[in-house]
């Protein structure tokens, strides 16, 4: 797998759905985008979801996407389809044992990470629409990964940016005493 090439893939369509949000809900205002909903299931992988939301759009946590506003953009994920369908076939394809999905989550974990450091950095340079405030962020909140999801955190938000997210490093302290 090219994987600079699915993370450009990434990168690419989740910039042009943020800003296709963004446009189409110009009195809102958006505050961050978030992977969740991670599926590999051994016989095939599946693209995560893309959720963003707005200040007032949470019905409750903050940082759980599925009560968000819009917890899954289907344009994302469709977009990306094709890249999971190769992913599945290179990685798990014939594969029999837990090592090949092992090897794939770990690699697309990491992938995925990069992809929100780099929509971050992006969207706070003003590159992927105007009406996104100074603060977004797009990071990986997968709560049905249990302890592994702080470390998702921290891989996907520099920390840097993480002190300018409101809440999200209060968030991270509560999971590692979970």
């Amino acid at each position: 797998m090219d994987w600079t090439a699915f993370e450009t893939a990434w990168h690419d369509t989740g910039c042009r759905t943020v800003a296709d949000l963004a446009a189409a809900h110009p009195d809102e205002r958006l505050y961050a985008a978030a992977f969740h909903l991670f599926y590999n299931d051994g016989a095939q992988i599946l693209p995560p979801a893309l959720a963003a939301n707005t200040e007032g759009g949470a019905a409750g946590d903050r940082f759980a996407p599925p009560e968000w506003r819009w917890d899954v953009l289907d344009a994302a994920s469709e977009a990306m389809r094709p890249w999971y369908l190769r992913l599945t076939d290179e990685f798990l394809t014939g594969a029999d044992d837990d090592e090949a999905l092992d090897s794939l989550d770990a690699a697309h974990d990491a992938a995925m990470a990069r992809v929100c450091l780099e929509l971050t950095a992006t969207a706070r340079r003003g590159g992927i629409h105007a009406a996104l405030p100074p603060g977004f962020v797009v990071v990986i909140l997968e709560g049905q990964r249990g302890d592994e999801e702080a470390d998702l955190i921290r891989a996907s938000v520099a920390p840097d940016v993480l002190a300018t997210v409101p809440g999200l490093a209060g968030y991270l302290r509560e999971l590692g005493d979970a």
